[in-house]
């Protein structure tokens, strides 16, 4: 099979870039100089992440015209996730994305599959969970670390 099993980049359809990239500044996380106009690129220890105008997204991915390119949906059926060492770290940082003007959707609890998990949703409503996993190790960039074993 030709297409590796990774992914680069996470673009995330905002209403508005700048208001958007000052939110995840308010969070602390850095700008990239590749950043343009109508776009800003956050680097991360994995993908980039990209903020990008809703309408202008879905009319680059081949799904609207500029005529009818919808405005950011309330829910789009993905979240993405940011593990933490600690059931505190969760706390902590589902506090600090409050603070920074996001919303926290579902306080962290206790999960069925033994971890400790929250939501929360960015301005433009982008759904983010902080989780905790004991069985999921991170490594030196945060990253979780799974047994290795594959599933055929």
């Amino acid at each position: 099979m030709a297409i590796p099993q990774r992914f680069s980049l996470v673009t995330l359809g905002v209403a508005d870039v700048d208001a958007a990239t000052a939110f995840y500044r308010r969070l602390g996380w850095r700008q990239s100089t590749h950043s343009g106009d109508g776009i800003t690129f956050l680097a991360t220890p994995g993908p980039i992440i990209a903020l990008w105008t809703s309408p202008e997204l879905a009319v680059d991915g081949g799904l609207a015209s500029e005529a009818d390119a919808p405005s950011a949906p309330p829910f789009r059926g993905i979240s993405l996730s940011i593990n933490f060492d600690s059931r505190d770290e969760v706390d902590a940082a589902l506090s600090d994305w409050a603070a920074a003007g996001g919303e926290v959707s579902k306080p962290a609890e206790e999960t069925d599959w033994g971890g400790y998990s929250g939501y929360g949703r960015d301005p433009d409503g982008n759904l983010w969970e902080f989780a905790h996993n004991p069985f999921w190790p991170l490594d030196e960039r945060g990253m979780p670390q799974l047994d290795g074993g594959e599933v055929d």
